[in-house]
């Protein structure tokens, strides 16, 4: 019995602090809105392309709720993120050294969860970052115009990012490296008497994985 009695105080001290841990967590918690806005690095080579830039950008609204009894950020975002990478597209030349380098971008509606870990050093706040993210395409061109409306591309996008970034006053800037898990392609399609061919591993688990970098202002 009395080991019995033991526990059952112990539960109700552990539940007691976990009910005062939360309602401190609560009352410290404090939210803003934010605009934010950066560019995309991808990682695919698109050297030999010279109308394609070697960045495209992305753009939103979000929410930062800090919570700085652990030094926590939590935000979510929606933002608008064009892609841009290169593959290759066989037009009859057996060798693979003789693709022809063909442009592809698409354009995201994303929706993102930024979950931000650091220190409160007065004048600024360094942080680590991990960033599940999802998105649907509402445009796409350069070699999938053409098949834009059928199955073969896929318009779902999904992964995760993870990065560092850097709190002053207002402004948060926030680099990651992304891992995207959707595939680019449902299915190898023709465009143009062409095939898309896995030079640039940008079918058949191909992505649009790459480097960003955001600046964000919240009110």
């Amino acid at each position: 019995m009395p080991l019995f009695n033991n526990c059952f105080i112990m539960k109700k001290i552990l539940l007691i602090a976990v009910i005062l841990f939360a309602g401190l967590t609560a009352a410290e918690a404090k939210g803003g809105f934010g605009v934010k806005a950066g560019v995309n690095f991808p990682t695919s080579s698109i050297k030999d392309i010279k109308e394609v830039s070697p960045a495209s950008y992305h753009l939103g609204v979000a929410y930062n709720l800090n919570i700085p009894l652990v030094g926590l950020s939590i935000q979510p975002a929606l933002q608008y993120s064009l892609k841009q990478s290169a593959i290759g597209v066989d037009t009859g030349v057996s060798a693979l050294d003789n693709l022809t380098m063909e442009k592809v971008s698409m354009g995201y509606l994303e929706f993102m969860t930024s979950v931000q870990w650091g220190l409160d050093l007065i004048v600024a706040r360094p942080f680590l970052d991990v960033s599940p993210f999802v998105g649907y395409a509402l445009n796409g061109g350069g070699a999938i115009k053409d098949i834009w409306t059928s199955d073969a591309v896929n318009k779902l996008d999904y992964g995760i990012g993870l990065g560092a970034g850097l709190d002053v006053w207002k402004l948060q800037v926030v680099c990651r490296y992304n891992w995207n898990f959707g595939n680019l392609m449902s299915s190898v399609d023709t465009v143009e008497n062409g095939n898309f061919l896995d030079k640039y591993k940008m079918i058949k688990g191909g992505n649009f994985g790459g480097l960003t970098l955001s600046v964000a202002y919240f009110f």
